[in-house]
């Protein structure tokens, strides 16, 4: 059974991107019930986790979906019974933004994640959107606090000549989409350094995601959606673009 899946590169509650998520709102059918997961920002503060989900509801109920956003926010919460059965009858599952580690720090054997694969595996789309989307790779990366301070210095002022930031610690993640890294925001900034120190494992593909833009597989085919274009890299490290319309050779990867 082919897994309905979607990658989305950041931005997604932006102007510009209704008409992705109207789309993948028509392709999950039902009763069109969402549960949007803030998970990724756990550790970003209440008041970060409030606009994301208020956000969600927001965008996402003006298309006539019926939206929950339980705090998923730890272990405590990843095991409430509630959100798991929340989490199990949605349509879409929605892992928003943040940090991947964040989530694998507090979503691994919970009830919460087993009602997701449960979910998955009867037919529901998971959908990530930036860290959410780094989460559903096999692989991804840890963003240290100094990371993340350098990368948002880049984004603000441009990469000065050489920079050669440090290869990031390496994180196993949910592995939703097998043999992969998602690497979202590819249209602003991403170490090409990283690759050559050997970022990528053998045998991995780098799914490089610009902003407001979506790799989607919800009928066996990975298609893209939205303002910008998907990278690919593999291992020869020969970038591949794909446009919005175009579809994308990830056959094997999407088989679960």
């Amino acid at each position: 059974m082919v897994k309905r899946l979607a990658l989305i590169g950041g931005e997604e509650f932006s102007h510009g991107f209704e008409e992705v998520h109207a789309g993948l709102l028509a392709e999950v059918g039902g009763s069109r019930r969402v549960v949007y997961l803030p998970t990724c920002a756990a550790d970003d503060g209440d008041e970060a986790i409030e606009y994301w989900c208020a956000a969600a509801h927001e965008r996402l109920s003006a298309f006539g979906a019926a939206v929950e956003t339980p705090r998923v926010i730890d272990v405590a919460s990843a095991n409430d019974a509630r959100y798991a059965q929340l989490v199990a009858e949605a349509d879409w599952i929605y892992l928003g933004g943040g940090y991947p580690h964040v989530a694998m720090r507090i979503l691994p054997n919970t009830r919460v994640l087993a009602a997701l694969y449960a979910a998955l595996a009867r037919g529901a789309l998971v959908a990530g959107a930036s860290g959410g989307a780094m989460l559903m790779g096999a692989r991804s990366f840890v963003v240290t606090p100094e990371l993340a301070a350098e990368v948002g210095r880049v984004w603000e002022l441009g990469a000065p000549a050489g920079w050669d930031p440090p290869l990031p610690p390496p994180l196993d993640c949910l592995g939703l989409v097998p043999r992969s890294m998602c690497a979202p925001h590819f249209n602003r900034v991403f170490p090409s350094k990283w690759l050559e120190y050997g970022l990528l494992p053998e045998g991995f593909t780098l799914i490089g995601i610009d902003e407001q833009t979506a790799l989607m597989n919800t009928r066996g085919v990975w298609e893209v959606h939205g303002r910008g274009a998907i990278t690919i890299l593999r291992a020869d490290l020969t970038p591949r673009r794909y446009a919005a319309g175009e579809t994308v050779p990830l056959t094997n990867i999407g088989e679960l």
